[in-house]
């Protein structure tokens, strides 16, 4: 475990097997979970958001999904990397909850997306016991009433495909009405392992690493 500050905002970052660890805790918690996937372009964002920032900060666990945020904050370490790479917190959390027969949902903006969010799933695993599914844009942005039909399907994990903004404002109202375990917040994107990388990613990786150098700069000064 890593207690790290990166663009004025705290977050851990925890090894595979301790975040393993901690997700199984929460499974029998009997209270709502948070964890999620994020983003060098997620913290970027959500640095110059205050609400938003403070969101991300209670989240119960985090993921980084790129070895460059734990780079800009110069904490990377061979093992977290090949982990982040390889994706060995989802593939062993979706693991156990084929192990253990827990009810699934997933959640996403659109049909389109819940079709990428399944087959990203599919590569990990293909035998999810899935309570059923859920696409944001049929509720008119009545929150109340999706979180009400959530409840109807009595899933104990959430799993999301969400853009980062209405991930973190979704979460949010779910700690009041949600009666599931975990909700486990993944990219909008297809979420594949790293292993090719593409030109504009490392422009983007670049570019961040850039930003964090330089905010680092001027908070010294």
């Amino acid at each position: 475990m890593r207690k790290f500050s990166i663009l004025g905002i705290s977050l851990t970052d925890y090894s595979a097997r301790e975040a393993l660890h901690k997700t199984e805790r929460y499974l029998h918690s009997g209270a709502l979970n948070t964890a999620a996937y994020i983003s060098s372009e997620l913290i970027s964002r959500v640095s110059g958001d205050e609400e938003r920032k403070k969101t991300l900060e209670q989240l119960d666990l985090t993921v980084c999904m790129e070895p460059s945020i734990l780079e800009a904050a110069d904490i990377a370490a061979n093992g977290r990397i090949r982990e982040i790479e390889e994706r060995i917190y989802l593939k062993e959390v979706l693991r156990r909850l084929v192990r253990t027969h827990s009810r699934v949902c997933l959640l996403t903006s659109t049909s389109e997306v819940m079709e990428t969010l399944s087959e990203s799933l599919q590569e990990y695993q293909d035998n999810l016991n899935l309570a059923g599914k859920k696409v944001f844009e049929d509720y008119e942005e009545n929150v109340e009433r999706l979180m009400n039909d959530l409840n109807d399907l009595a899933p104990d994990v959430v799993i999301s495909g969400l853009p980062w903004d209405m991930t973190l404002d979704l979460i949010k109202e779910a700690r009041r009405y949600l009666n599931a375990e975990l909700w486990l917040a993944l990219p909008e994107k297809k979420m594949s392992g790293m292993q090719k990388i593409s030109f504009l990613h490392r422009i983007q990786e670049k570019w961040f690493q850039k930003k964090v150098s330089r905010y680092n700069h001027e908070k010294a000064d």
